[in-house]
């Protein structure tokens, strides 16, 4: 599991973030209703999106996920690949229907979905994990969702080059991978980028100010 994070700060962020409240003390049993947690986060950027569109790219997510359980990627670039031509086939989809998928949609689907699936495992760990998240550190590779928090603060807190002018979610893959390098460029070798994203919801503890040098 990754490291230097209160357990406490799971069940906080299970109680004040998911967006169905039947999940808040219970477990979510499969990674379809993973994903449409992960979904519920995004699509409110995606106007005009008809549900044929909505199930494809939702199924893009599923297989993501799918891929990653029945074989982990064993280096970052492998999963950066992986990530990466996931995002390329949600935004594939802007040909099935009338909503224009952008990179920085499909990047918030997949790393919510995975945020919440890692949630789901550390909030049960060592009592039931109905997803059998592996037991191999493979949250370690996960992105940092990018969505208007997390740039804002990045930006104006730990000084971070915004990339664009454009909003999180009409961001191209250059403005999102460009981010992500730059974390990863100064993480400090104790954390991983998914923590910046609990570290954000710490009040006491370590902060991204001790994660980000």
């Amino acid at each position: 599991m990754l490291p230097n994070i209160d357990q406490a700060l799971y069940a906080r962020f299970k109680r004040d973030g998911y967006r169905k409240k039947e999940y808040v003390e219970a477990p979510v049993l499969s990674v379809d209703e993973i994903v449409q947690l992960g979904y519920l986060d995004v699509n409110r950027t995606i106007r005009g999106i008809e549900p044929e569109q909505a199930r494809l790219i939702k199924q893009t997510a599923v297989s993501f996920i799918g891929n990653l359980l029945t074989k982990p990627p064993e280096t970052q670039m492998d999963f950066d690949l992986l990530h990466h031509r996931s995002c390329q086939q949600c935004l594939d989809t802007s040909s099935t229907g009338k909503a224009r998928i952008h990179y920085g949609q499909a990047q918030k689907l997949l790393n919510m979905s995975l945020k919440y699936l890692y949630n789901e495992f550390a909030a049960y760990y060592g009592n039931v994990n109905h997803l059998r998240f592996p037991d191999s550190n493979l949250e370690y590779f996960f992105h940092l969702p990018i969505d208007s928090q997390i740039r804002s603060y990045l930006v104006k807190n730990r000084q971070f080059a915004d990339p664009t002018s454009l909003p999180w979610s009409k961001w191209t893959y250059d403005n999102y991978i460009g981010f992500q390098y730059q974390l990863r460029g100064r993480i400090n070798n104790d954390y991983k980028p998914l923590e910046i994203d609990y570290l954000l919801w710490n009040t006491k503890g370590a902060s991204v100010g001790d994660a980000i040098t």
